[in-house]
């Protein structure tokens, strides 16, 4: 199941997506995957990255497994570099985000 979010996701309008991704997660059965899309993403703040982070591990620990449909575009890119998040990922970190590639 993919869930797109749009191109806006600040603490505005993340409730929507909340709702959406436990939705989402309702919905599969054992196994199956939510898969998230950004790529029309041009406006988002750490909300996102919260939410997204905690549905990530919501998800595993249900055997529901969460992803990014493509890696992270530039708009997301520059959000987890002013948060301090790309530098300091771990390799599953740099998976999901950026589907194994660190950014430049």
């Amino acid at each position: 199941m993919q869930i797109s979010v749009g191109d806006t996701a600040t603490i505005r309008t993340i409730q929507g997506l909340a709702t959406r991704l436990l939705e989402g997660f309702a919905a599969l059965g054992p196994g199956e995957e939510l898969e998230l899309d950004t790529s029309q993403l041009n406006e988002a703040d750490l909300s996102f990255v919260q939410l997204v982070e905690a549905a990530r591990i919501q998800g595993a620990q249900e055997g529901k497994p969460l992803r990014l449909a493509h890696p992270a575009n530039t708009v997301l890119t520059a959000l987890l570099e002013r948060g301090g998040l790309a530098a300091c990922a771990d390799s599953a970190a740099l998976a999901f985000w950026f589907h194994g590639d660190a950014p430049q």
